[in-house]
């Protein structure tokens, strides 16, 4: 292997992984790394290492040739051939292969020499029917390993029909915190746009209602300012939903001294390649596409990604990101310009979400690395105060669980005893220290004993509850409580949203209401 592409540390663990899979019986291993990190070089060296042939089955044609350059270098003493459209050279150690044209019955049939390793690239797509013919044709016997950047699917459909576990993975913010990626930054334009109108097709969007909208908004300009303020000096790539609106897009940009071109499907190779050239080169600073640049497009000089293609496919997004995420000599980091409506929808994939991040946390150039690192650090504060509390009540429960009454725990250093009609008194730890009060039934609050210690103040309490005349229901032990929960208890508890269990006691469910009530504003009657 070429000196030039010694492996990664990460690269190697994905490696042993996959040979470990393999050794101990694991079925059609997945490895999921993010785009940037190099996928095709950690294939392409599994290829070099494991003996007989091998298939890479890919889905684009820019993906054949990328990987074939790949083998050649990793791996020059093995002979490529490339099957896709009329190339039909499927007798080579190693045959790249356009899925589309290999899953016709004729080119399976044509495969006598079995493969003893298939890699499928881009392994989310593999549930496709093109897909599964290939892999119940030539699977069976073979090492079959998938390696993808977004291991779940925007339609829903599982992937572990066809890989059942992910033997390896890292995820993009491992890698940008790494310093493998680029650090990504947010930016967010909302349009007077309502996207709650909008309608789903096929688990996302339907792109002409999206195109509507987006131009009811006036989204082209109001973009093409914000790019013009934000990112005058980055490189970008424009995602729309059509073809018109990427050339609407691309004439916003224009009008701002923006050089920009539009490309699509409908363009013909030759022109995409000569664009794609010239963006290279700088001679072009903004392309505006329409489902083209969204997988299998390599250009790490891009550093402005604008999502003006709202989605609910987080596969789609996150392989939107992934166009600028590659590191580049003198690129600081990525700005990712986000299309908002006016009204918020929870299923719309933003910078924010594919981070589980507060979408309020992710605004105006918010560094991805250094929001998650913060709100990471709020959480663990979080769940070490939770854990604190359970503790204490933990040693709470069990420290009343000794006493005669009944007291109930509602929270760390909040303690309740139902005294009946009088109604309920309160321990709890204040600023001042310990306090007892009684909260009647009508909502007033008496303050009876503020003492610094605990035990006192209990006690103290106990001894005022005894002299009420309530002894019944004071009772840890009393014999009513053994008996089963009434209707009313039970219509009481479905009032503050508790489903009672069929074999919940008198004892239990009065003190899940006291719970409850204790819990309630001062002065509120449920």
């Amino acid at each position: 292997m070429a000196a030039t592409l010694e492996l990664r540390q990460y690269q190697q663990e994905a490696l042993a992984a996959v040979e470990a899979a393999d050794l101990s019986g694991q079925n059609n291993p997945l490895v999921a790394l993010p785009t940037g990190t190099g996928k095709t070089v950690v294939f392409c060296e599994l290829i070099r290492r494991r003996p007989g042939r091998s298939l890479v089955l890919v889905h684009r044609d820019e993906l054949i040739t990328q990987t074939c350059e790949k083998l050649m270098l990793i791996a020059p003493g093995l002979s490529i051939g490339v099957v896709q459209g009329p190339r039909d050279e499927h007798h080579r150690d190693v045959v790249v292969a356009s899925v589309q044209t290999l899953s016709r019955e004729r080119r399976l049939q044509r495969i006598e020499s079995a493969f003893t390793t298939i890699v499928v690239d881009e392994a989310h797509h593999a549930t496709a029917d093109s897909y599964r013919r290939v892999l119940e044709a030539l699977g069976p016997g073979a090492l079959v390993v998938g390696f993808t950047a977004t291991p779940f699917r925007g339609d829903g459909e599982s992937l572990k029909e066809i890989f059942p576990a992910i033997c390896y993975q890292r995820t993009l913010l491992d890698m940008i915190r790494a310093n493998y990626l680029s650090d990504l930054r947010a930016l967010r334009v909302t349009l007077a746009a309502d996207f709650n109108a909008l309608h789903t097709r096929a688990g996302d969007f339907i792109d002409s209602e999206v195109a509507d909208i987006l131009r009811a908004g006036n989204a082209p300009t109001l973009v093409a300012e914000a790019y013009a303020e934000h990112a005058r000096n980055r490189k970008g790539i424009v995602f729309v939903p059509t073809v018109a609106m990427a050339e609407e897009f691309a004439s916003a940009f224009l009008s701002e001294g923006i050089t920009a071109e539009m490309l699509s499907g409908e363009t013909p190779m030759d022109e995409r390649r000569d664009l794609l050239r010239r963006f290279r080169r700088g001679d072009v600073q903004v392309v505006t596409n329409c489902g083209v640049l969204t997988e299998g497009y390599d250009e790490p000089s891009v550093d402005c990604i604008v999502v003006a293609r709202p989605t609910k496919s987080k596969t789609l997004y996150v392989q939107m990101l992934g166009r600028g995420t590659r590191r580049f000599p003198g690129k600081a980091d990525c700005l990712v310009l986000d299309i908002a409506g006016a009204t918020a929808r929870h299923d719309l994939m933003t910078l924010a979400s594919v981070f589980d991040l507060p979408d309020a946390k992710v605004v105006n150039g918010s560094s991805i690395a250094d929001v998650t690192l913060a709100h990471e650090r709020d959480l663990d504060m979080k769940r070490s105060r939770a854990a604190d509390a359970a503790a204490l009540i933990a040693h709470d429960v069990d420290l009343f669980q000794a006493r005669p009454l009944n007291w109930v725990v509602v929270s760390a250093g909040h303690f309740v005893l139902s005294v009946g009609d009088k109604g309920m008194l309160h321990v709890q730890q204040g600023t001042d220290g310990w306090q007892a009060t009684q909260r009647t039934m009508d909502g007033q609050t008496v303050v009876l004993s503020v003492r610094p210690d605990m035990d006192y103040t209990i006690g103290w309490a106990e001894d005022y509850a005894r002299s009420l005349n309530v002894a019944p229901l004071l009772d840890r032990k009393a014999s009513w409580r053994k008996g089963t929960a009434s209707e009313r208890q039970r219509h009481t508890l479905k009032k503050f949203r508790i489903m009672p269990a069929d074999d919940l006691t008198s004892g239990e469910a009065s003190d899940l209401i006291a719970a409850c009530i204790a819990r309630m504003p001062v002065g509120r009657r449920h």
